[in-house]
C-alpha cells in the first residue's frame, strides 16, 4: 500500500462548510471593521494573503477573527454535514487498514461535534487543531514526529493553497480537492502531487491494491458534486 496514513483538512475537504463559512464571515465583518464578501466566486480565486488584503484583515486582527469564528461556529457545528461521497469512503478506508486523522485550523471541539453528528468520529485516529492559519506545516511536522510515521507514507488532503504549502513544508505528499474553498486553477498553480476532481479518485492515488478494494458504489460517477465542484 502506497500510504499508511491520510491526514485530512476539515472545512471544505471533509465538511461541506463553504457557504456557512462565507455567511459567518460576513456576519462578523462589520463588528470587526472588515470588508464583507460580495462575490463568493472571486474569493475562491484568491490566496489566503490576497483575501486578507482585499478584506482588510491585518495580521494583528487575524487571531481575534479566528477566535470569534470558532466561537460562532460552535453553535452550528452539529448542523454541518460531511460531503456525502467523502463520508462514503471512510468505512472502506478503515476496512483496508488505512489510518486517518485530521489537521485543521478549526477547533477540535467544533470538528468532533460535526463528526459525531455525522456518525464519523470513529473513523479518525486523531483530531489536531492549528488555529494559527499559516503554521500548519510546523504543526504537521510535530504531528508526524509524535506518530512516528515516515513522511513518504503520509498523504495530506486539503482544499486550499495553504494546505499544499503546509505539506511542502513538512515534506509530505499532498492531494488537493476540487470541491472545497479554492478554485481548481489556483490549486493547480500551487502544484500539488495529486489533484482530486472527485472523491472516488482517491482510490487511484492510493494504488492498485486499494483501488481493487474500493466498493463499486464509491467508484461510480458522483453527480451530487456538481454544485460544489464548480
Amino acid at each position: 500500500m502506497r500510504f499508511a496514513l491520510l491526514v485530512w483538512d476539515f472545512d471544505g475537504t471533509l465538511a461541506d462548510s463553504l457557504l456557512f463559512g462565507l455567511e459567518l464571515f460576513n456576519r462578523l465583518a462589520q463588528p470587526l471593521g472588515l470588508r464583507p464578501i460580495s462575490d463568493p466566486e472571486a474569493v475562491r480565486h484568491m490566496s489566503a494573503r490576497q483575501f486578507m488584503r482585499q478584506h482588510g484583515i491585518s495580521y494583528w486582527r487575524l487571531p481575534r477573527l479566528v477566535r470569534q469564528f470558532h466561537a460562532a461556529t460552535q453553535a452550528y457545528a452539529h448542523q454541518l454535514r460531511l460531503y456525502p461521497d467523502v463520508a462514503a469512503l471512510l468505512p472502506s478506508l478503515q476496512a483496508i487498514g488505512l489510518r486517518c486523522g485530521i489537521l485543521s485550523s478549526n477547533s477540535e471541539t467544533n470538528i468532533r461535534t460535526t463528526l459525531r453528528a455525522n456518525g464519523a468520529e470513529d473513523y479518525f485516529e486523531f483530531v489536531a487543531s492549528c488555529p494559527r492559519l499559516f503554521s500548519k506545516g510546523r504543526a504537521l511536522r510535530r504531528l508526524l514526529r509524535r506518530l512516528n510515521v515516515a513522511r513518504e507514507r503520509v498523504l495530506y488532503i486539503g482544499d486550499e493553497v495553504r494546505d499544499i504549502t503546509a505539506a511542502r513544508q513538512a515534506r509530505v505528499p499532498v492531494a488537493a480537492v476540487a470541491w472545497g474553498f479554492h478554485a481548481e486553477p489556483l490549486l493547480r498553480a500551487a502544484r500539488p502531487d495529486y489533484f482530486l476532481a472527485h472523491p472516488s479518485q482517491l482510490w487511484e492515488v492510493l494504488g492498485p491494491v486499494c483501488a481493487a478494494s474500493a466498493p463499486s458504489s464509491v467508484n461510480a460517477p458522483l453527480s451530487c458534486f456538481s454544485a460544489s465542484c464548480r
